[in-house]
């Protein structure tokens, strides 16, 4: 069994802009220094054996932030398929460009030249079953994005991600733990 911690990157500069990024980067800003901050309180007496993130650099940030509160000094694995869902040729519109949709139409929406949450959930779902593969018994902290975290709670809760995704938002300092057996997401669990 592996252990994860898995938290959202803190508020980007397009976050307090109310526009979608997805693949596109944005620095963060000030608050989401403090996110990153408050984050590593919560995870305060964890020991991990490895910190991983998201390629884009909003998460990376947060993952580095966390890591010097915890004197890491391992390198931080950065995944692309630990990636925000694709918006295509939305991105960088305002969250306005989203269209309305079901929670079964969300589900399997995809922005022309982007991705559907369903294909990020399977991307993202099996890149964290991966690292769980290459890492048994470890305790693991991914860094990563809202829709990501969204996944996991789907799988977890065996709803439609188009449902979870129309939940509000996690915040900036969302952290959750679970544990990944045998290709099973067995827990899941908000840290506070």
């Amino acid at each position: 069994m592996t252990t994860f911690y898995i938290c959202r990157h803190g508020e980007s500069e397009s976050n307090k802009n109310g526009r979608l990024m997805g693949w596109l980067d944005s620095p963060l800003t000030d608050e989401g220094v403090k996110n990153a901050e408050s984050s590593a309180n919560k995870l305060a007496g964890v020991a991990f054996d490895k910190i991983v993130s998201s390629d884009l650099g909003r998460a990376f940030t947060t993952a580095y932030i966390i890591s010097r509160k915890f004197n890491y000094t391992s390198e931080i694995e950065r995944y692309k398929g630990l990636r925000e869902v694709a918006y295509g040729d939305i991105a960088n519109m305002p969250y306005s460009a989203y269209p309305e949709l079901s929670p079964e139409e969300n589900a399997k929406y995809a922005p022309p030249n982007g991705e559907s949450l369903e294909q990020m959930e399977a991307r993202a779902v099996k890149c964290i079953m991966d690292i769980a593969n290459q890492n048994p018994d470890k305790t693991i902290l991914i860094v990563t994005h809202d829709g990501v975290i969204n996944a996991v709670k789907s799988v977890f809760k065996k709803q439609n991600i188009g449902t979870t995704d129309q939940d509000p938002h996690n915040p900036h300092d969302f952290v959750a733990k679970f544990a990944m057996d045998n290709d099973q997401i067995n827990s899941f669990k908000e840290v506070k």
